[in-house]
């Protein structure tokens, strides 16, 4: 069976104890109602707007029951634990994996801005900081001294910072200038750029001897 949630608001000032939400109910591809919590610690509702979809979710409850336990595990002084699934407990677990994914678009799109300003390094996904230029780090890469100061930056002030998982997170860095500042592969993502010397060596016809 397939339960998701469509058409979510979320309303973040208004999520005090819990997260404030509504969203439309879908089970099978079918609108069968709504979800909805306050935000003030109390349950999340859910409702039938028709016999079907009341039908629907009387389904969906029922599939629900089927379904492993909710693990949650040893943190702040608690010891681990489990709750019975049930469709309440599913539709929080949608709401929080449809926050999440909305955070995670977010911070990439903030590192994707920041590397057109600078040399951004930090945990993928998680957190960031940037070494920045005089200019933004487009026109560096194009001026002529580019290549140096873009070295000389990665391996004087940055190289340090790249340990505890952090890494270079720029795509636009060709990989010859991490490899020139002495980065191993582990210590940045995968470049989408190549430098000039090697986008001529691939058009360049292949010549060979005898």
């Amino acid at each position: 069976m397939k339960i998701e949630l469509k058409n979510i608001k979320h309303f973040e000032s208004g999520s005090e104890e819990t997260e404030c939400f509504t969203a439309s109910l879908y089970i099978d591809g079918k609108n069968a109602g709504i979800a909805k919590n306050e935000g003030r610690g109390g349950p999340t509702h859910y409702m039938g707007d028709s016999l079907s979809g009341r039908e629907l979710i009387r389904q969906a409850e029922a599939y629900c029951k089927t379904l492993p336990d909710k693990k949650y595990p040893a943190e702040h002084g608690m010891e681990a634990f489990s709750v019975t699934m049930d469709l309440e407990t599913f539709i929080d677990d949608l709401l929080i994996a449809h926050l999440l994914d909305k955070d995670l678009k977010k911070f990439r799109k903030q590192v994707e801005n920041a590397a057109k300003k600078g040399i951004v390094f930090g945990i993928p996904d998680h957190s960031y900081m940037m070494q920045k230029f005089s200019i933004p780090l487009t026109d560096v890469l194009v001026h002529p001294a580019g290549r140096k100061v873009i070295v000389d930056s990665l391996a004087k002030t940055v190289f340090k910072h790249l340990k505890d998982g952090k890494m270079i997170l720029n795509t636009n860095i060709p990989e010859s200038y991490l490899r020139e500042a002495g980065l191993f592969k582990e210590q940045y993502v995968t470049p989408k750029v190549q430098d000039a010397q090697q986008e001529q060596s691939r058009s360049s016809p292949q010549t060979r001897s005898r």
